[in-house]
């Protein structure tokens, strides 16, 4: 037999065998996989592509080999004959998939994913290798659903230096191979660490060729899980390239030597390596403060600064002028809040004495709004400073502190104490700051204001919810900017009654109310004291508040010694002073924090609310269920408020139990970084706040003063539970994510 009829028999033969490279995909209800080839066949101990190509249904999708917030990889066990061998999956450029307050990392639509094959170097032109993989991936649209296959590929064996023909999927493995990720070269990355911030910049050495075209949009993909906070992703195009300010996550406990990932531009022109995406290391250096480079400029469609995906969208997208509105309508309704009725004493008394005297007045109301804008502002310097330094904080964050309660509480009582007679302030001033504070009242009207401040952080007004979570994903002036409209807010409406005299004609005249109206505001202070230790109580255990109770009563019994005349004089006023100073001494080590009493306090009061827990919700989403997250804290009035009249009644309760909706309570009475997190997700940075997730919907936020109206029409716009097929409900468990 010729050389020419030999080798014309063997490719007869393996265009016979051609046909058995269409092997039978498997359909599943979301996804049809099948195991595909580059080419016809391969050569002894030659290389081929191979691939899994995944078809999804609209809208559903599968994940990256680092999900993001939630979801798995797919993952291909493979049975392969003697001697073969196949690489490990090279993944295409992902997708950031939005979906609720989650950030994920995955694919739709048509997927395929890559892998080299290297065939036996004893495989024999003209027979079949046989290709088994075990397939398991997870598909999620709002539930997700794990699913697996087994697949088979028949791939036959020509001869060597034999060209194989191609096939249907040729072309799908050249565009692979066209964006395939490649090693960055030419470029220099690094890592700015400040605390929690970051920013990666990619940098090309040299800078970039002059005259060359603007840098189109890229993202940026860690490897590492967990390790960078998804919703937090903003690129910049630099003199030299690429930058993006980043975020380490919450759960970012040791890092790793270097930050690792791909990089993926719009245009492969970006790189000028050939590839849209780019595969890099880059080295961490600590710094004192993030600094973008001279005339960085943001991207578009390269994310936003701290954006929040899904429920948290509104919060960003509101616009700066929006915010400012609603942050001066947040702050007019403040001053309704219950929080702040204790303090609204103190500016009563203040206009009743001088409302014969409109200049006085006005400049009381001044200073006033002097101090109300001032507190807001420094609060709004201290949020940005400790965020900046990389804590997750939020407003209210410094009644997080029990050392800030435990002095609080003492405060409120001896304003109580004041307003009662019982402690007069000025015999303990000396003489001329005594004489300089009568002759400036708007002194005193200026610390109203700071107080009223202190007093109201406790409590979120409507529409001051969107507004915080707005300003702090903002540069720093924008964020002033709100805060500063909630003071301005806060202070117009007693602006307002000085400047509308009319209102005072019909105050009575000065005489004995007066005194009793100032005793009986009192009450209000000595409440918000009691209030105070019990929020003590619920951060650092029963004995800390003993304490601070024991204290409250050692300054009673020295203010009644002073209105008493026990302590006359200097000596005696000083003996009273450090007897008190000792008291406190002994008390004030108890409030700092106490671990095991945190833990009690923070476990739920009743059996149907449970602990705040992200992976369940996950879990029970994906098994259908809707769940109800209460985010509040001991320390925040409005959050008490709502839950004994709104959440905890048996109408509301027995309306939960109806739509089979789970409870859980996020407790942020102590700081918590992960129930900071999640509250920056859905664009909020306080207390409280209401969530409904529903399976297959976006979650639903309701508003900050509760109605048993809102709750039941929040409940009315969940659809019916569906249950999954038995094999699927099987393959759910604790540890499946929700998309």
């Amino acid at each position: 037999m010729t050389a020419a009829l030999r080798c014309g028999l063997l490719l007869l033969s393996w265009a016979a065998l051609a046909p058995a490279l269409q092997a039978q995909p498997v359909k599943t209800e979301h996804v049809t996989a099948e195991l595909v080839a580059e080419r016809s066949a391969v050569a002894p101990g030659g290389t081929l592509q191979i691939g899994l190509l995944l078809q999804h249904a609209p809208q559903w999708h599968s994940y990256w080999r680092n999900p993001g917030d939630s979801g798995l990889p797919t993952t291909i066990d493979w049975q392969l004959p003697s001697g073969a061998a196949v690489g490990p999956i090279e993944w295409p450029a992902p997708e950031r998939l939005p979906l609720g307050p989650l950030v994920n990392y995955g694919y739709e639509g048509e997927l395929l994913l890559p892998l080299a094959f290297t065939a036996p170097a004893d495989a024999r032109p003209g027979s079949t290798l046989a290709l088994t993989a075990q397939v398991r991936w997870l598909v999620c649209r709002e539930v997700c659903i794990p699913e697996e296959a087994t697949l088979r590929l028949q791939l036959p064996v020509a001869a060597a230096g034999t060209t194989p023909g191609s096939t249907a999927h040729t072309a799908l493995f050249e565009r692979a191979a066209a964006a395939r990720a490649v090693p960055l070269q030419g470029w220099t990355a690094e890592v700015q660490r400040s605390g929690r911030e970051l920013l990666l910049t990619l940098e090309r050495d040299g800078g970039l060729p002059a005259g060359a075209a603007a840098l189109p949009p890229a993202r940026f993909f860690p490897f590492a899980e967990q390790l960078i906070e998804t919703t937090v992703h903003q690129a910049y195009a630099t003199p030299r390239g690429y930058a993006w300010r980043l975020r380490l996550g919450p759960n970012a406990a040791e890092l790793p030597a270097a930050l690792e990932g791909i990089a993926v531009a719009d245009s492969a022109a970006a790189w000028g390596l050939g590839s849209p995406m780019v595969e890099f290391s880059a080295p961490w250096r600590e710094v004192a403060a993030i600094a973008l480079p001279a005339g960085a400029r943001p991207l578009a469609g390269g994310g936003a600064a701290a954006s929040l995906a899904g429920a948290a969208a509104p919060a960003a997208a509101i616009g700066i002028g929006v915010a400012l509105l609603l942050a001066l309508a947040g702050g007019a309704l403040l001053n309704l809040m219950p929080c702040v009725f204790p303090v609204l004493s103190i500016k009563l008394l203040g206009l009743t004495r001088q409302a014969a005297a409109p200049a006085a007045l006005r400049l009381h109301a001044l200073a006033y709004g002097a101090g109300v804008l001032g507190s807001f502002l420094a609060l709004a310097l201290g949020l940005i400073a400790l965020q900046a330094a990389g804590q997750a904080v939020g407003w209210g964050f410094q009644l997080q502190e029990p050392a800030v309660v435990f002095a609080l509480a003492l405060l409120f009582c001896l304003i109580g104490l004041n307003l009662m007679g019982g402690l007069e302030f000025t015999p303990l001033l000396p003489q001329r700051l005594a004489a300089w504070r009568s002759a400036h009242p708007a002194a005193d009207a200026f610390g109203a204001g700071v107080l009223a401040v202190v007093a109201a952080t406790p409590c979120t007004a409507p529409f001051m919810g969107a507004a915080l979570g707005y300003a702090l994903t903002q540069p720093p002036p924008v964020a002033l900017a709100v805060f500063a409209a909630l003071g301005l807010g806060m202070a117009l409406p007693y602006a307002a009654l000085v400047l509308l005299p009319g209102w005072r004609s019909r105050l009575p005249r000065p005489g004995a109310w007066m005194l009793h109206l100032k005793q009986a505001l009192a009450f209000p202070m000595f409440a918000t004291a009691v209030w105070l230790a019990w929020v003590l109580g619920q951060q650092a255990g029963v004995g800390a508040m003993a304490r601070l109770l024991l204290v409250l009563v050692g300054a009673g019994a020295v203010a009644w010694a002073w209105h008493a005349g026990l302590g006359r004089g200097w000596a005696g006023r000083a003996a009273g002073v450090a007897a008190l100073a000792a008291l406190l001494a002994w008390s004030w080590p108890a409030a700092a924090p106490d671990a095991a009493a945190a833990a009690v306090a923070a476990s739920p009061a009743e059996d149907r609310w449970q602990p705040f827990d992200e992976a369940g919700i996950d879990r029970l989403l994906a098994e259908g269920r809707p769940v109800f997250v209460d985010f509040t804290a001991a320390w925040c009035v409005s959050c008490q408020v709502n839950k004994r009249l709104v959440l905890d009644t048996a109408p509301i309760q027995a309306a939960f139990a109806q739509a089979g909706v789970t409870l859980m309570r996020a407790d942020w009475t102590r700081r918590d970084a992960v129930i900071t997190q999640a509250l920056a997700r859905l664009g909020r940075n306080g207390v409280p706040v209401y969530v409904l997730h529903r399976p297959g919907q976006t979650p639903l936020l309701l508003p900050e003063i509760l109605s048993p109206g809102a709750v039941r029409d929040a409940l009315a716009t969940l659809q019916p539970l569906q249950s999954l097929p038995a094999d699927k409900a099987a393959g759910s468990s604790p540890n499946t994510p929700r998309s």
